[in-house]
């Protein structure tokens, strides 16, 4: 609550640059001063057509039985509900609790843990993850964790059930044997991850990102702001590897030119290191011309 983060100590580290990993949107809607101008041009409709990304709905499943009895698969699974996905889309976006999510993502972690059968006998898991827009769950978003109602839960519940029915119909060996079962929302994106809006993957990602008048929010580590820089996906692009790099061209804004050399040798050399261990029969030279061969073209 208000009150309780007013109770928080605060304390405060000035630098002469400040790294932002953690969205242009809660950047400009939480961290910064409200009153600063770029602040609110970013809250201006006009000036900007990006917008944050869509959330998602997750289902963790404990399983009774070891994964290799049960023949859990170790690759991930995705299921599609249909061929002409617009479609599908548009239908579970008007009506989640009554249309089955077009597109979910089946994994089993415990298959792609070695020490998992060991650690937890007799014991599997699984996550299924699909969409889920911070819309559907906006009315519940100012009440805490584990209180938010009877009707918050019917309608989890109702998703819960689409899920649980494509996991059976994907790996009908788990039926009968769910044991647990939670469903996280774009709420619990808010709670856990401080997601701004539940939005999983940063900024949309529509080729309307690139437009002229969104250069200056997204794509790029500069902000308007002296001494602020942007590093993830909003540095570059949208997903894991634009995040990746997003996180090197932060780097390397704060650095400027000579510290981004300086920064590509050492971690070359780092990298060549691994190599030699891996091989010691390599020369450092053929380890360094390895690491620079495997970091240009892999």
């Amino acid at each position: 609550s208000e009150a309780e983060l007013g109770r928080v100590p605060v304390t405060e580290i000035r630098a002469r640059n400040i790294v932002c990993a953690t969205s242009v949107y809660n950047l400009y809607n939480k961290f910064l001063p409200q009153d600063l101008p770029e602040v609110k041009k970013f809250q201006d409709p006009e000036q900007r057509t990006v917008r944050q990304s869509n959330g998602h709905v997750f289902l963790f499943c404990k399983i009774k039985g070891n994964a290799a009895d049960l023949r859990l698969p170790t690759h991930n699974l995705w299921y599609f509900h249909s061929y002409d996905l617009d479609e599908a889309f548009d239908e579970y976006f008007a009506r989640p609790a009554d249309t089955r999510p077009p597109t979910v993502y089946i994994g089993f972690p415990c298959t792609k843990d070695t020490t998992w059968a060991k650690r937890f006998p007799g014991v599997s898991n699984c996550v299924l993850i699909s969409d889920g827009l911070y819309e559907w769950f906006a009315k519940w978003g100012n009440k805490p964790v584990k209180h938010r109602g009877e009707d918050y839960e019917e309608f989890k519940a109702k998703l819960t059930k689409h899920l649980l029915d494509i996991l059976y119909e994907c790996v009908p060996q788990v039926k009968g044997k769910v044991e647990y079962h939670q469903l996280g929302t774009p709420l619990s994106e808010i709670t856990y991850l401080g997601s701004f809006r539940g939005g999983s993957y940063g900024t949309k990602c529509l080729t309307s990102m690139f437009d002229v008048v969104n250069r200056k929010w997204v794509t790029s580590p500069h902000t308007r702001i002296p001494g602020l820089y942007l590093a993830g996906s909003d540095a570059y692009l949208p997903a894991v590897c634009g995040a990746m790099y997003g996180g090197c061209f932060g780097a390397s804004a704060v650095l400027g030119h000579l510290g981004t050399l300086r920064l590509t040798w050492a971690f070359l050399n780092s990298f060549a290191a691994s190599l030699k261990e891996d091989n010691p029969n390599l020369s450092w030279f053929q380890a360094l011309r390895l690491a620079l061969d495997k970091f240009l073209n892999e």
